[in-house]
């Protein structure tokens, strides 16, 4: 039974580093372009320009690295629940 929790920690943990590198990459796109590229509720796609719409731009990228990034590595870093 050991076993089985310690391969799950690690696919666990290899799933939240993918989500971290695929988040930062979603990040670092959208910092050097200047634009963010967001789904529209009733199809197609909106585009958050950083000189437009500042606040939106940076909230999306501030919500996003807290999602995609900061929890992840709060998850990985926490201690493992004792039993």
């Amino acid at each position: 039974m050991a076993e089985k929790s310690k391969i799950a920690e690690a696919v666990i943990k290899y799933l939240l580093i993918a989500q971290m590198l695929g988040a930062g990459a979603f990040i670092a796109f959208w910092l050097r372009n200047g634009k963010a590229t967001i789904p529209k509720h009733g199809g197609g796609w909106h585009v958050l320009d950083r000189i437009q719409d500042p606040y939106l731009y940076w909230f999306l990228l501030i919500a996003i690295s807290w999602a995609g990034v900061v929890l992840p590595l709060w998850y990985i870093y926490q201690a493992p629940p004792k039993r």
